[in-house]
């Protein structure tokens, strides 16, 4: 069993889908990652920074001047941005004007980008190709602001210039043979700080300079390890037992064969598309063994209740529940006392089940603690599995509440009402648009 994933079983003709472990696809990056799409007509138009702003992303950290840049990117700034200056196999520069909506002989011009503010200097990082520092105004070391450059040539002249200049992050994986496409448009002068203006076609003799023709920023956004985009691959070490393969949702669906017995290993890679790294792992199906079944591991384990979910029907109650050994769970009441563990019977793919005590498709309030796989909106299915329980300072507040719903988050219409040891009976269900929070907590 690999450290990601966990060792399951499936019966005969059985199927699952398995979420993929937290930040697996993700990038190698420690620092912030932002992600750039620009107008690129010759290729790729996406690419990818690493901010120095977290333990191991660089030799010298420059949280501040990551901080005021990504407030540029967080507020939209660079949203439209163009790239004003590119100076061949030196640097190519930009976020300091933004791209006009009508042609040069409209009267459009870039326009300047309100700023925070100066900055003060963080100089340490070596101007390397692939880097990305801060601009600044000749003689005054602590002037930047909004603009940046990325440095297309190992410019070690910088690094001692006005003081050094601010080298904050870097470009990822094959990001520099984007900016060597954008580098390659032809440059205009039009003086002043248009001196050196890449266009990716040149001045109309009628129109002059039309607004696609700048080498422009459409967007730049902050992605957190969750939102970081992969390529992800499944393969079954024996098609003839387990066909392994990947959902258009990045998740890893299994199918057993009808006669299928046996163990079987699945190996599953992700590519990061924003550094190109590899994530390999692997776990093994057991099939033929009781899914149902669901072995503990050790003597904590046996404080907690678990609880089969089956798969689900549109006729009420909806859901049967049932013990760690298959045996149906007649009259079944919550005990706030008790711990939770909340699994699908069989690997059950359909109708995804959550629970909560705020209604449908809300999230739980602050009495109860829900750990685990699924969402209020994205329920467990096959082998995803969540514990529940009540905190023991608000467990008097649950029992007066006296509801814990269950539902399926993908229909509404299945929705019912778990029992309470101790509570009064719960009253009719409402519908859920008409649900609200039950309890407010101070």
């Amino acid at each position: 069993m690999a450290s990601g994933f966990n060792d399951i079983s499936l019966k005969p003709s059985g199927k699952t889908t398995i979420k993929l472990p937290k930040k697996f696809g993700a990038s190698k990056a420690k620092g912030a990652v932002v992600e750039l799409k620009v107008n690129n007509p010759t290729g790729d138009e996406l690419f990818y920074l690493e901010l120095y702003n977290k333990k191991g992303s660089a030799e010298r950290l420059t949280k501040n001047t990551s901080k005021n840049f990504l407030k540029y990117v967080d507020g939209g700034f660079y949203d439209g941005a163009i790239f004003h200056r590119s100076v061949p196999n030196f640097v190519l520069q930009g976020g300091g004007f933004s791209v006009p909506v009508v042609s040069s002989s409209e009267g459009g011009m870039p326009e300047r980008i309100n700023d925070f503010g100066t900055i003060d200097n963080q100089p340490g990082n070596s101007n390397l190709r692939g880097t990305v520092a801060m601009a600044k105004i000749g003689g005054q070391p602590d002037s930047a602001t909004n603009q940046w450059f990325i440095n297309l040539n190992d410019n070690f002249s910088l690094d001692s210039q006005n003081e050094g200049f601010t080298v904050f992050g870097k470009v990822l994986g094959s990001g520099m043979d984007v900016v060597k496409d954008l580098s390659s448009a032809e440059i205009f002068n039009f003086g002043g700080v248009v001196s050196q203006l890449p266009l990716w076609n040149p001045p109309d003799t009628t129109v002059g300079v039309q607004p696609d023709d700048y080498v422009t920023m459409d967007s730049a956004r902050k992605l957190s390890a969750k939102k970081q985009p992969f390529t992800l691959f499944a393969e079954s070490a024996d098609d003839n037992l387990l066909k392994a393969s990947v959902t258009n949702k990045q998740r890893i669906k299994l199918k057993a064969s009808s006669n299928a017995s046996g163990t079987v290993e699945v190996s599953v890679r992700s590519v990061s598309l924003v550094d190109g790294s590899m994530n390999e792992e692997s776990f093994d199906v057991l099939i033929g063994t009781s899914a149902s079944k669901r072995p503990r591991t050790n003597k904590s384990a046996g404080k907690i209740i678990d609880v089969l979910v089956d798969a689900g029907s549109f006729d009420s109650p909806y859901y049967q529940f049932y013990d760690e050994d298959g045996t149906e769970i007649k009259n079944f009441k919550i005990n706030a006392k008790k711990k939770y563990r909340f699994a699908r019977l069989d690997d059950a793919i359909t109708h995804p089940f959550f629970l909560g005590d705020s209604g449908f498709s809300q999230p739980s309030s602050k009495l109860t603690k829900i750990k685990g796989d699924g969402s209020f909106d994205d329920g467990i299915v096959g082998s995803e599995s969540f514990t529940f329980r009540v905190k023991k300072k608000h467990r008097s507040k649950f029992k007066q509440a006296g509801r814990l719903d269950y539902f399926c988050t993908s229909h509404s219409s299945m929705y019912g009402s778990f029992l309470i040891k101790g509570a009064d009976s719960v009253g009719p269900l409402e519908t859920p648009q008409s649900q609200e929070a039950i309890v407010q907590v101070e």
